[in-house]
């Protein structure tokens, strides 16, 4: 149903967002997004949802339906609302344009907001958890991500993006929302390497999560967190959460990751070979030609009364052209003044 909050709101608006930025293409960046909207799924179920994005909607909408009641897929793309429409319909599931950060429902319309890479482009992210609160119920709950600005000054910015993103501390990340939120749980989102030992059987049981820094000569074991690219809060005003704080793993089930790694690695061995055979063709084709400027040097520097006999011979046969053509160039001049 539509608010009278939605039909006074003026979509051609523009919103205070910095300019959009595409988005990698990669088994990481699809890993990350996954294993958000599943940690999501915990605060979905039986919800009703809004799942807030900039571009692509369907997906993540597409993956809270399976849970929720309904699923309200809000974006300021009018080509993604097209895509997801067609791609991810389903009965529980609409899309709609919006102007972010505005939210065009009533208050305490949603039980869930779910809002993953939004704030990073936001010119002003405070606006976007104001309306997150007004349009959640009492006990709603917003499930929002950031960029962790601590893990790009380590050195592990995420690839892919061609210009800058707002990042934020997740101390600085947890006081934007405890200003709005009584309740504040944040944890580290991203796609991680590692190993696995569990029962052989059908399902695979919960673990005891441990970190180690990779070294074949030096390994290092330990309880550590991961580094991660991102940090994931989620945020109410119930006095019990819903959830346990608890950690939530994703794992490859068909190891299609490592396939592809194995395909990228073939392939780049492959391009390797190419380019080196191309560097060794454009090198020796140099060498071939500064053999041959040598030669004419040398040659040169070697036999100069060559050479000077062949600028005399050339001077020579010059004056003798000219005298022999003398005659006839002065009657067809003389012919010419008298036409």
């Amino acid at each position: 149903m539509t608010s009278s909050y939605e039909t006074e709101t003026n979509l051609e608006t523009k919103p205070t967002r910095q300019p959009i930025r595409s988005r990698p293409t990669s088994s990481e960046a699809a890993y990350e997004r996954l294993t958000g909207y599943g940690f999501a799924q915990r605060y979905a179920k039986g919800k009703t949802v809004a799942n807030v994005s900039w571009e692509e909607i369907g997906y993540g909408s597409h993956l809270l339906a399976e849970t929720a009641e309904s699923v309200a897929g809000l974006t300021n793309s009018p080509e993604a609302v097209d895509q997801a429409s067609a791609a991810y319909s389903a009965p529980n599931a609409s899309y709609q344009r919006v102007n972010l950060p505005e939210l065009p429902y009533s208050e305490t319309y949603f039980d869930t907001v779910v809002a993953f890479g939004v704030v990073e482009d936001l010119a002003h992210p405070e606006d976007l958890v104001r309306e997150a609160k007004r349009v959640l119920k009492k006990d709603g709950v917003l499930v929002i991500s950031a960029l962790d600005k601590q893990t790009q000054l380590e050195g592990g910015a995420h690839g892919g993006s061609d210009g800058p993103r707002r990042e934020m501390y997740v101390s600085e990340f947890r006081e934007l929302l405890e200003r709005h939120f009584g309740l504040v749980h944040v944890y580290r989102l991203g796609a991680v390497g590692g190993g696995c030992v569990f029962p052989v059987s059908d399902k695979a049981a919960t673990a005891p999560i441990k970190s180690a820094r990779f070294s074949l000569a030096n390994p290092d074991l330990g309880a550590e967190p991961p580094r991660t690219h991102s940090v994931i809060a989620v945020c109410t005003d119930a006095e019990e959460p819903q959830q346990e704080e608890e950690a939530y793993l994703l794992l490859d089930r068909d190891r299609r990751v490592f396939y592809e790694c194995e395909e990228r690695a073939e392939d780049i061995e492959l391009m390797q070979s190419e380019i080196r055979q191309m560097q060794e063709t454009e090198v020796q084709a140099f060498l071939d030609a500064l053999r041959v400027q040598h030669s004419l040097y040398y040659i040169i520097k070697r036999y100069p009364i060559h050479l000077r006999n062949i600028i005399r011979n050339a001077r020579t046969n010059s004056r003798k052209y000219r005298r022999v053509t003398a005659p006839y160039r002065w009657l067809r001049a003389k012919s010419r003044s008298s036409d």
